[in-house]
This record gives C-alpha cells, sequence and structure tokens, in this order.
C-alpha cells in the first residue's frame, strides 16, 4: 500500500505553506472520488458461502483501508446473476418473502452488507467481482492504483484545495483547470475498466425465470 503522504512530491510543490494534513484529507477524497467514478479499483471477492434461508453477509475487503463500492460481476453455484447497487432496481417482483435460486445480489444500504433475492432455499457459493475505494480513515491505496492513476488523484487534491479561501495557494483558474483534467483522466481510466471487461452496465431484468 502506498501512503497518502507518498503523493506529497507530487502536491506540495504547488501548494506552498499548505499543511500536509490538509493534503492528506485532499487525496483521500480524491481518491474516494476517482474510485467511486471509474470503478477501476477492482478485486476478486472470495468466495461466499451461501446457507439455505440466510440472505444476508457481509463484504470481505482485503483490508481496513478499502471498501466496497459496487458488485461488478456475480454468480452464484457457476450461473451469472444481476447485481444492482441498491433494491430499488429489483422491485419488478415481489422479492421480500420469495425462495428459490437466487437471481440477484445487491448492496445494503450501509454498504457494508449484500442481500441475495430471492432468498437462497439451498446451500451455494457466491462467486463477486467488486469495485473498491478508500475507506473515510485509510492511510493509503493500493499500489497499482497508484502506480496507473497518481496523477488523477493528484489533479483532484490540487482541484479542491486551490479552491480554500485567502491561503498562499489560492487560485480559482488553476483549481478548474486541475478539476477538468481530474475528470478527463477519470473517463479514460473508467473506458479502461469498460475494456478489460471488469465494469458492466447494471442489470435491469432478472436473468433466469422460472
Amino acid at each position: 500500500m502506498k501512503l497518502w503522504s507518498d503523493f506529497f512530491d507530487y502536491t506540495s510543490p504547488d501548494l506552498p505553506g499548505c499543511p500536509q494534513s490538509a493534503q492528506v484529507i485532499a487525496l483521500r477524497f480524491a481518491a474516494i472520488a476517482f474510485c467511486e467514478q471509474s470503478l477501476a479499483w477492482s478485486y476478486d471477492h472470495p468466495d461466499v458461502a451461501v446457507i439455505a434461508t440466510l440472505p444476508e453477509y457481509s463484504f470481505v475487503p482485503p483490508s481496513s483501508d478499502s471498501v466496497v463500492h459496487a458488485i461488478t460481476y456475480a454468480e452464484f453455484n457457476g450461473v451469472e446473476i444481476g447485481y444492482e447497487y441498491s433494491k430499488e432496481n429489483v422491485y419488478i417482483y415481489d422479492w421480500r418473502n420469495k425462495t428459490g435460486t437466487p437471481d440477484y445480489v445487491i448492496m445494503r444500504s450501509n454498504m457494508t452488507n449484500l442481500k441475495l433475492i430471492p432468498i437462497p432455499d439451498a446451500d451455494g457459493t457466491l462467486k463477486m467481482t467488486v469495485a473498491l475505494k478508500p475507506s473515510l480513515d485509510s492511510a493509503g491505496i493500493d499500489d497499482s492504483i497508484f502506480n496507473e492513476y497518481r496523477d488523477a488523484i493528484v489533479h483532484g487534491a490540487l482541484a479542491r484545495l486551490m479552491l480554500s479561501p485567502k491561503k498562499p495557494y489560492t487560485d480559482g483558474q488553476l483549481a478548474q483547470y486541475h478539476k477538468q483534467q481530474f475528470q478527463v483522466l477519470i473517463g479514460q481510466a473508467g473506458i479502461r475498466t469498460s475494456r478489460d471487461g471488469t465494469r458492466e452496465p447494471l442489470r435491469t431484468t432478472i436473468m433466469r425465470r422460472r
């Protein structure tokens, strides 16, 4: 893992007098926004051992410095199933008390748990690929994200800090430039993620009908 301080060589020269604590906060929030919008931080989630009649399970991110942001692929017992950010998109049938082979896996509103729909009526195995993001108290970010997307995160942090009022580094014009570069690099990362097959459209229909 790369610490937020590993970014200082790229941020501090443009931020005269900026406390390192402020840079850490800006870098963390920039990294979170980058990962949320690009889904670039992909993770093969450990298999979930599903028990009949138990629909809800906790996500297991690789460390306390990361949290699951989205499910980008899922299969139950070797069959691909739908996945959603929230249950609002699965109101197309009455799932609340229905049991059977799961058609969907969704993220619960607490963002730490998942739920299978319908409620599984037999044991099985859930496999998932998920998109991660840094946690709100993270000390840093995965080496692969630092190596591939450091510049994007730096642009995002500079954009945020340069909007700080009455600071030696306050510069609205430069802040706008860094914001634009941040969004461009997020878009490029999102396209790359799609091409790598780790980002797919949200399912809005049930894939298995009985």
